[in-house]
């Protein structure tokens, strides 16, 4: 499978949102207005995965801030069509992202991800993320998220 990363589109938010609804469960995937809020949120970056029929695949959001005078990076979300998985797309849109922070001057990347999503987790871990940190009741205020981080 061929694919190519670009910039998110007005025109995508449609597609943006049916993949996060179809990654997520409901209360974890976002409403229509979170994910516009995430997509247009001043410095963040936002990339879509296409395949060569222009067929939005995944996409993938991540920002900075600021900690004890550090920049950091924080992955928002990466979604991939789960019928595509295990294709390159979530390699290739957190190497992206990661690029374009580290060129925008963070000096790591974070991420919050379900205790109980162990792929994602192995994913998250197999690209050189390492756990740092539990936040109880994250999602749903019941299921803890587990904070990873990744020096750059």
């Amino acid at each position: 499978m061929t694919f190519s990363i670009r910039e998110v589109r007005t025109e995508d938010y449609p597609i943006l949102y049916a993949l996060d609804q179809a990654c997520f469960a409901p209360g974890i995937s976002w409403s229509r207005a979170e994910l516009q809020y995430f997509v247009k949120y001043p410095g963040n970056i936002a990339l879509a995965a296409e395949d060569d029929q222009s067929t939005l695949t995944g996409f993938a959001i991540g920002g900075m801030h600021r900690r004890r005078g550090k920049v950091l990076g924080r992955l928002i979300t990466i979604d991939v069509n789960p019928s595509l998985r295990r294709r390159g797309i979530g390699q290739a849109l957190l190497s992206e992202i990661q690029g374009r922070l580290l060129h925008a001057g963070a000096a790591a990347l974070l991420l919050e991800v379900a205790v109980d999503n162990l792929v994602a987790q192995r994913f998250y871990e197999k690209y050189g993320f390492v756990r740092t940190g539990r936040i109880p009741g994250y999602y749903l205020g019941r299921i803890d998220a587990l904070v990873m981080e990744k020096q750059l």
